[in-house]
């Protein structure tokens, strides 16, 4: 009887024991699914929200990069993308935030530490800019929208050897990037290398024929050189492909104020400030040393 009741006890003890394990397991197994489950409902949501991104749908996106934060609140990603959806919008401090979060968790992101770079450009803050697109360079050597934001915060700071520096790299990096050799123009023209930075606009109207902004910017740098119906060319070019373009209308009128063409050069003036009052004081200014220089030539 005494024998019988030892085997009942470890047969119990046995039995309790098998459960627990077989409980553990089970536990193991649920929370391994659990896990499987946030992880894919994460993935579709920050999936779904780079969907809505790609269409413009900026809240939607937004909602979207929420609702997987929420499932995996340590998704660099998602606060990578729901930075660049308010940026989008407008919203820089937003952006800024959530880029500085995903740089948190993941350090070794570099297009986090470029769309800083990008807001931190934007509200004026070079000196961070560059740090950012810095790190992102360190991070990306091949990154060249990184060099070339680089280089455009360089030339905003005055610093036009560091600009050209980091334009000469992204040009090799992205050779058929047209915004680059047009960005790299702006140096040059700053530098007054005037037939350098014409050469870069030539280029970057080759690559894309209908880039408005590069034609202006070349009209600018013909007139530099004296080459008036050169400059009204390119004008005309810049308005043709974007009529709403209200500093090629202006700068059209200056070329013609110079060319003597008193009244075709008021139609321009009235379409620039028609287009955007807000140029009224800098075109006024630009239109006394207009007359000024007129003035002295006759």
């Amino acid at each position: 009887m005494r024998k019988m009741k030892i085997l009942t006890t470890d047969l119990h003890r046995h039995l309790v024991c098998h459960c627990l394990a077989l409980l553990v397991i089970l536990l193991l197994a649920a929370a391994s699914l659990s896990q499987a489950q946030t992880v894919r409902s994460a993935a579709a949501y920050y999936n779904r929200g780079n969907e809505r991104y790609k269409k413009g749908d900026l809240d939607g996106a937004i909602a979207d990069y929420d609702a997987a934060l929420i499932f995996e609140p340590r998704l660099a990603r998602a606060y990578n993308m729901r930075g660049s959806a308010r940026y989008n919008k407008g919203d820089l401090d937003g952006s800024i935030t959530d880029y500085t979060r995903a740089i948190e968790i993941d350090p070794h992101l570099a297009l986090a530490h470029y769309n800083r770079g990008k807001a931190r450009r934007d509200k004026g803050d070079l000196d961070g800019s560059i740090a950012d697109y810095t790190r992102a360079i360190e991070l990306n050597p091949r990154l060249s929208s990184a060099y070339n934001n680089r280089g455009n915060a360089r030339r905003e700071k005055g610093e036009l050897d560091g600009a050209m520096a980091d334009l000469d790299i992204a040009t090799r990096l992205d050779p058929h990037n047209a915004v680059v050799y047009n960005n790299r123009g702006l140096v040059r023209r700053a530098k007054g290398d005037l037939q350098g930075a014409i050469a870069d606009y030539d280029r970057a109207i080759e690559i894309n024929p209908r880039f408005a902004e590069a034609y202006s910017i070349r009209g600018n740098a013909r007139q530099d050189t004296g080459d008036l119906v050169g400059s009204v060319v390119d004008y005309e070019s810049a308005i043709k492909f974007d009529p709403s373009f209200a500093k090629a209308y202006g700068n059209r009128g200056l070329a013609r104020l110079s060319q003597g063409d008193m009244a075709g050069a008021e139609k321009d003036f009235d379409a620039c400030l028609r287009l955007d009052p807000k140029l009224k004081p800098s075109l006024e200014e630009q239109i006394q040393q207009a007359k000024r220089r007129l003035a002295a030539r006759h």
